[in-house]
């Protein structure tokens, strides 16, 4: 035992052998080591010592012989020599960190002694009652009142542990045992990093969010201002699907900025999930510590831990973000649970939709370059444009192909598993888009001439514009629609009945408002395929949600800026208020002879036919010259039996009256 341990295990002592029972045997197994320890001679206090060995004292003799021990003790403290030890190093950087009292330092230093030496860890064992209790009336001097305050500090900052029950076991959090136990951490940086742990550092550069860059500016901006000016409250929130860069845009800001980001825990030393309790302790420690220290910032992933209504105190998550002494970044998947009011204090938000083709394939390229992968680049645009997943994902598949010596088809499979088991079901394999070189407008039979609406569109140059594309299924509806972005310079957001309606009540109705903020945000055609599963006749809804799932849908139709597209086998069942606002209604019919004729040529090279088959689309032709081409069958009268197949599979009333069955 070092002198600064035999200082305060002195000045303990003194304090607290008053209350202890000198009669038990942890008593005598605490009195040898006292007199080991400061070097008592072996018949400095005999009396006593036979008096306890012999019987159980009375009161007078007890009282007695703690005066004469207590006595002794002061005598022997007087004489050590102060030196400076790890220990004393590491607590004193741990004080200077949180700005401790003399209360919260006492306590910290009995404990760490008490953690270190066996002198300790018997005396604390000797106290057979709340060891805290004894310490804070008996050595602190200070009220029932005043101790469970300094216990609720002492675990905020985590330095005590939220789970001790404050009998017999040690009290700081695992942390601060980490610390004490390790004499390398001995320098005010180690020590520091111990506490706070790593700078973060983004994956991704800022070139890779060209795509944000009016919010990235703004919160770069935001950043440096209050990490100069130390402004308090400052709470950037980064929301949207998972797998869209939001902790690595948090990460590179803070990188650029050259401001040291820290994370708040999301699991323990014991590589255990933390409890919402935790990650807001964790918060405070780490509040406390920077806030003194100049350039820094936190980074709390998965914000919905503390955020979801269920699970929060409205009270103190405000008190959290009206007083943070640094800035935070709050990342979540999900705001729709969040309380207004907790939103109401975020000074940025940004909603982070999924990354364009181009953003993502820079990524893709610059992670596959850091881990000196090779992939060729028409594979690199084939993976990029089939699989939409998160950059972790790509850095694990690449891992685990190296691992076993693979190359870029074993680098697929990896992707396509692992995006199998975050996605919760199977990912298809996106197929590339359609080549515009080979769309043939011609072969679309509208009741309006689309060629001509086209052309009209790109001369007026207005994007304020909706169309209702209606009719059988296979008439090319979804095509004409991307044809037009094409034409037009747009990206498309196409979206499924599957991608926006949920289960949950008024999840459909923030999916639909997402969907018009992307396209908003990206300038993009917004395209809604199979609208009649959200768009149904208000007039015959059953319950509540199928009301208002139209109105948010009508709300947005209203106020859109760019070019909305919606597609539809069943024009009868959509609300009449629907209708109104559509700027044009095209009805999309099945193909005209001439059209049926242009489409042989056109699939299949063969000139100056004369088929007349009633009922078909520029889809059914893909599907037979596929089949085709697998059949080997370039025969006319073949490829009109084929055709005529796929017209009898069909459900459509009109052609079961026009062709007999």
């Amino acid at each position: 035992m070092d002198s600064f341990e035999k200082i305060w295990i002195s000045k303990f002592l003194i304090k607290i052998l008053p209350q202890l029972d000198v009669s038990s045997y942890e008593f005598d197994e605490l009195f040898d080591q006292i007199i080991s320890e400061f070097k008592f001679k072996k018949n400095e206090i005999p009396e006593l010592k036979t008096d306890i060995a012999s019987k159980k004292p009375s009161k007078m003799q007890r009282k007695e012989f703690i005066k004469l021990l207590i006595k002794k003790i002061i005598e022997k403290s007087e004489n050590i020599q102060s030196k400076s030890s790890i220990l004393e190093k590491q607590l004193r950087y741990i004080n200077e960190f949180y700005s401790l009292s003399y209360n919260e330092y006492a306590l910290l230093t009995f404990f760490a002694i008490a953690e270190k030496t066996e002198i300790g860890a018997s005396l604390m064992s000797n106290i057979d009652s709340n060891i805290l209790n004894i310490l804070c009336a008996h050595f602190l001097r200070i009220s029932k009142n005043l101790q469970k305050q300094l216990k609720d500090d002492l675990e905020k900052k985590c330095l005590f542990d939220m789970d001790w029950d404050g009998r017999y076991s040690n009290a700081l959090h695992e942390n601060i045992i980490d610390i004490i136990n390790n004499n390398r951490i001995n320098t005010r940086q180690k020590i520091k990093n111990a506490l706070v742990g790593k700078v973060e550092r983004s994956e991704l550069h800022w070139n890779d969010f060209n795509y944000y860059s009016k919010d990235r500016e703004i919160v770069f901006k935001i950043l440096q201002s209050a990490v100069k000016n130390k402004t308090k409250g400052v709470n950037i929130l980064l929301y949207g699907n998972v797998g869209t860069g939001k902790t690595q845009f948090a990460k590179m800001i803070a990188n650029k900025a050259k401001v040291d980001q820290y994370q708040v825990i999301f699991k323990n030393k014991r590589f255990e999930e933390c409890s919402r309790n935790d990650r807001i302790m964790d918060l405070y420690s780490k509040q406390c510590i920077l806030e003194k220290i100049d350039n820094s910032c936190l980074l709390f992933d998965e914000a919905e831990d503390i955020f979801n209504i269920p699970y929060s105190s409205k009270a103190y998550i405000n008190n959290i973000l009206e007083d943070t002494p640094i800035p935070i970044f709050w990342t979540t998947n999900d705001i729709f649970n969040v309380d207004p009011a907790i939103l109401r204090r975020m000074t940025y938000a940004v909603e982070f939709n999924k990354l364009n083709d181009n953003n993502r394939l820079n990524i893709w390229k610059r992670i596959i370059s850091k881990n000196e992968f090779k992939v060729d680049e028409k594979k690199l645009i084939e993976l990029n444009t089939s699989y939409d997943i998160s950059p972790s994902i790509i850095e694990n598949a690449i891992k685990t192909s190296k691992l076993i010596g693979g190359n870029q088809d074993d680098f697929e499979m990896f992707l396509s598993k692992v995006s199998n088991i975050v996605a919760k079901k199977h990912v298809i394999k996106k197929k590339n888009d359609f080549q515009m070189s080979e769309y043939d407008i011609s072969l679309i039979n509208t009741d309006l001439n689309i060629d001509n609406l086209t052309q009209k569109i790109k001369y007026c140059k207005k994007l304020n514009f909706s169309l209702c594309l209606y009719g059988e299924p296979g008439t090319g509806k979804s095509l004409y629609a991307r044809y037009l972005a094409n034409e037009l310079g747009l990206e498309v957001i196409q979206k499924r009945a599957s991608d926006l309606v949920s289960k949950w009540v008024g999840e459909t109705e923030e999916n639909i408002a997402k969907a018009f903020a992307e396209a908003k945000e990206k300038k993009a055609m917004l395209i809604f395929d199979e609208a009649d599963s959200f768009l149904q006749n208000r007039n015959n809804a059953s319950f509540n949600w199928e009301v208002s799932q139209v109105n948010e849908m009508l709300t947005w139709m209203e106020s859109h800026e760019y070019p909305f597209v919606c597609t539809t086998n069943l024009l009868d069942t959509l609300d009449e208020a629907s209708l109104r606002r559509f700027t044009f209604k095209i009805k999309f019919n099945f193909m005209n002879n001439i059209q049926i004729n242009q489409a042989i040529e056109h699939f299949f090279n063969i000139k100056n036919s004369n088929v007349n088959i009633n009922g078909l689309t520029a889809g059914d032709f893909a599907t037979v010259k596929k089949k085709a081409d697998f059949l080997n069958i370039t025969d006319l009268s073949e490829l009109e039996k084929m055709l005529y197949e796929e017209v009898k599979l069909k459900n459509s009333n009109n052609l079961k009256r026009s062709i007999g069955f």
